[in-house]
């Protein structure tokens, strides 16, 4: 019936929020964890007096470069990253007032690459390489070096991940979202995948304003 009782289920559940309350929430304005019986007010600074487990040990680990090569027909090098207001797939901030920041992914490109591709700031752009399509808009940037292009991954409609390929880290298998092989051009219309995902969400959207699932 409330929000608060669901922060009341977190904190039986979780040990590291056992002490946040609602009435904490309104009284301090923010609790930083762990808050707990041994922290009944958080903890602003964690590891104060020390670390558990002692200091972290540092390993020299060797660098292992990328198989991911530019060709003819990908000669741009495609890099994906975060912004400031949204916060990974925007699962959460996307339904709050950061939109107001940033409320689409775009593609930055340096004006020299956007030039020579017929490319103005806000065009849509299909963003290519051997794994995947999307499109997006683009924004000429001098913040990027010649031949290097970068978004973000915060919008499903756009969905940066279907462009990187099947490279990963050789310790820890994470997907190499820096280096994907890229082409850039100008488009008129959104990919395929893109148009079914704007048709299953109206769907879905209208569904669930109707009741159409119950």
């Amino acid at each position: 019936k409330h929000p608060s009782e669901i922060m009341e289920e977190i904190a039986r559940l979780t040990p590291t929020f056992a002490g946040v309350t609602y009435e904490k929430l309104d009284r301090l304005g923010s609790v930083q964890w762990p808050c707990n019986d041994a922290a009944p007010e958080g903890t602003p600074v964690m590891h104060a007096d020390g670390f558990v487990r002692g200091k972290g040990q540092f390993m020299v680990t060797e660098y292992i470069p990328t198989e991911e090569r530019t060709t003819d027909r990908f000669p741009l090098l495609l890099t994906t990253g975060r912004i400031l207001s949204q916060y990974n797939v925007g699962a959460q901030t996307r339904r709050t007032a950061n939109v107001e920041w940033f409320d689409e992914d775009v593609l930055e490109i340096h004006p020299w690459d956007a030039e020579n591709r017929g490319i103005n700031d806000g065009d849509l752009v299909e963003l290519a390489s051997r794994a995947g399509t999307t499109t997006l808009p683009a924004q000429i940037s001098e913040r990027m070096q010649p031949g290097v292009v970068y978004t973000t991954f915060h919008f499903p409609q756009t969905g940066a991940n279907v462009v990187t390929t099947e490279f990963a880290d050789w310790a820890t298998d994470c997907p190499e979202y820096k280096v994907t092989a890229v082409q850039v051009r100008r488009t008129f219309k959104r990919s395929p995948w893109q148009e079914d995902y704007e048709r299953t969400r109206q769907a879905t959207t209208t569904m669930a304003a109707t009741g159409g699932g119950a």
